[in-house]
């Protein structure tokens, strides 16, 4: 279990990178706010995940304010994927809306190493402002390509693996515990551990992130969580007739993924006997896999 949280959670960390925007990088706040919800896991959970993630050098983590006693604001963070590619694309990014910001506040074109060196002296007193953020930013993503280089032993997806399974070992008491909110796939046996006090999909985010599946194009709302979570999300909500109308769009077209959701949908079947309320959709999970089949068919990837 531990793992497949892990793996979400670094994944939700990658989309939001590859943004390749000035937002790119999720604040810890409503990063850990967000995953709570969607996930039924506790803010405890996600730090350690968190932490799991750091310690195998999976992402970096990078202090955006410091806690803010007075106006009893904890400590800020980012996430970033320890990705030579993603950091590379990154710091492309915030040089250059470093320059713009730069420009827009004093009205000066100059470049980003000539800021840098001319604001960094004087950081704290710029460090709440656009540019004060944008410009730690800036530095902090010059550093971690420069970790990357320099100490690319570290960075390989076999020190990472490692070291992250090493990691799991050391925390995985803490996830190995059984939920009562399971998917429509998932065994439904009752377990012996503490249950979550609810399923992410009875959470009022997820009821947002609903609304906005259907207001956002579903091609963003899969950049962001990717086919896996998106079909979940759906098949836990009884949406089979709006997963066949996507489906049939053509919008997930690649082989991998529709045998992917196929497989999903596979075990909703083979557990339609544990839950009553799959015999109403009978006909729908049925026409679901039809389309699923059909699609498969005309895939070339």
């Amino acid at each position: 279990m531990i793992n497949d949280f892990i793996d979400t959670v670094y994944k939700r960390i990658v989309a939001l990178n590859s943004l390749y925007d000035l937002n790119s990088i999720p604040y810890s706040d409503s990063f850990c706010k967000e995953t709570e919800y969607l996930f039924s896991l506790s803010i405890n959970e996600i730090n350690i995940i968190i932490k799991i993630l750091s310690e195998s050098h999976k992402i970096f983590v990078m202090e955006i304010s410091k806690e803010q006693y007075d106006d009893k604001k904890d400590k800020l963070y980012g996430y970033v994927a320890a990705d030579i590619l993603i950091i590379e694309k990154l710091q492309g990014v915030f040089h250059k809306g470093l320059t713009v910001e730069y420009e827009r506040r004093f009205g000066e074109r100059k470049g980003s190493a000539q800021i840098i060196k001319e604001l960094m002296p004087n950081l704290k007193s710029i460090n709440n402002s656009i540019l004060g953020i944008v410009l730690n930013k800036t530095v902090m993503l010059d550093n971690y390509l420069y970790l990357l280089r320099k100490n690319h032993n570290e960075y390989t997806e076999e020190w990472k693996r490692e070291h992250l399974n090493q990691q799991i070992l050391k925390y995985h008491n803490i996830f190995n515990k059984d939920s009562k909110g399971k998917d429509p796939g998932e065994d439904s046996s009752d377990g012996k551990g503490d249950a979550r006090p609810q399923r992410a999909v009875d959470s009022p985010l997820m009821e947002d992130f609903t609304e906005h599946v259907t207001k956002e194009s579903v091609e963003k709302v899969l950049h962001i969580y990717g086919v896996d979570f998106f079909f979940r999300v759906n098949l836990r909500k009884y949406k089979f007739l709006y997963l066949g109308q996507v489906i049939e769009t053509g919008i997930i077209d690649r082989k991998e993924d529709l045998l992917k959701v196929k497989e999903m949908l596979k075990k909703v079947k083979e557990n339609a006997n544990k839950d009553k309320e799959l015999e109403k959709y009978y006909d729908h999970i049925m026409s679901l896999d039809i389309k699923i089949t059909r699609r498969i068919s005309y895939s070339k990837i």
